[in-house]
């Protein structure tokens, strides 16, 4: 534990260091390792904020919250659009040439659709924390199988996806989304709901529009999961064009979205930006409105 206190910015630990120590012996009494190490991963997570002020009183981590929801759809949409282009090469590669790189790849992307919808779902640290080791994974497995020459690829590709996934580790917990399935049998469902949607997009034929749906399913999903309240909290125009700015990006990979598509996404998102700036200032101007 005094190694997790470290972490804390000194006067931060000073003050508050015996109350924190105390909260995690007390919930990891008795506890098996699971239970240990997510505490721990709590902790952790809870000091990298307040080193870089993202705690819930400040603007950024409120940003940060309302932007996590969306970070996550966009890197499930991402990871369901490459599991797919990787199911295709199981058709052209014979089982000998495919190596165990090769296989931790789609492994890894298969999980973050999975992490996502679990974080979606409801289980917020759970899921969040899987898609970061996905993407983590994705890195090491593109290196391991293409080598240095991947190191730009990556950069492109799961770049984006690991600073997403670092998004939404980082929300802090006390404005993570509300559980949207509070059952452990509703989260199963939801759960194996989400395995058969990605198989049943990834099985999808190489061509358009199979390739768009292979995109656009799981952020129709994704944003349906996480509900309305995930769009209330973009109250601003800058938060409304961060959240959909990644679906801009991975929407522009090759063999994604259309130009057409893209350009009508575009314009929405524009659109919904300028009426969120509009409210806002008419709210400002006049408190019945706002309130």
């Amino acid at each position: 534990m005094s190694a997790l206190l470290k972490l804390y910015p000194a006067a931060y630990r000073r003050e508050f260091g015996d109350e924190i120590a105390d909260a995690y012996h007390e919930a990891t009494r008795g506890a098996g390792t699971p239970a240990r190490v997510r505490e721990g991963a709590d902790v952790a997570g809870h000091a990298l904020r307040m080193r870089l002020g993202l705690g819930s009183a400040g603007r950024p981590g409120r940003l940060l919250a309302a932007l996590a929801p969306f970070a996550l759809v966009a890197v499930g949409a991402a990871a369901s659009s490459w599991a797919g282009v990787m199911r295709n090469v199981f058709l052209v590669v014979p089982l000998d040439g495919i190596g165990p790189g090769f296989v931790g790849l789609v492994a890894a992307y298969l999980a973050m659709v999975c992490g996502v919808f679990l974080a979606l779902a409801g289980r917020w640290a759970a899921g969040s924390w899987t898609v970061l080791a996905g993407a983590v994974v994705v890195l090491a497995a593109g290196a391991v199988r293409m080598g240095l020459a991947s190191i730009g690829f990556s950069a492109l590709t799961t770049g984006p996806m690991l600073v997403l996934a670092l998004v939404a580790v980082a929300c802090p917990p006390d404005l993570r989304p509300a559980p949207r399935v509070r059952t452990r049998a509703g989260v199963l469902a939801v759960m194996a709901w989400t395995l058969v949607l990605t198989s049943a997009v990834m099985l999808l034929p190489l061509v358009y529009p199979s390739t768009q749906l292979r995109f656009v399913v799981p952020v129709a999903a994704g944003l349906l999961l996480a509900g309305r309240h995930a769009f209330a909290r973009l109250r601003t125009a800058p938060a409304v064009l961060l959240a959909g700015l990644p679906f801009l990006y991975f929407g522009a990979m090759p063999g994604t979205l259309l130009p057409l598509a893209l350009t009508v996404l575009l314009l929405l998102l524009l659109v919904a930006a300028v009426v969120v700036s509009v409210r806002r200032r008419r709210g400002a101007r006049d408190p019945l409105v706002g309130g």
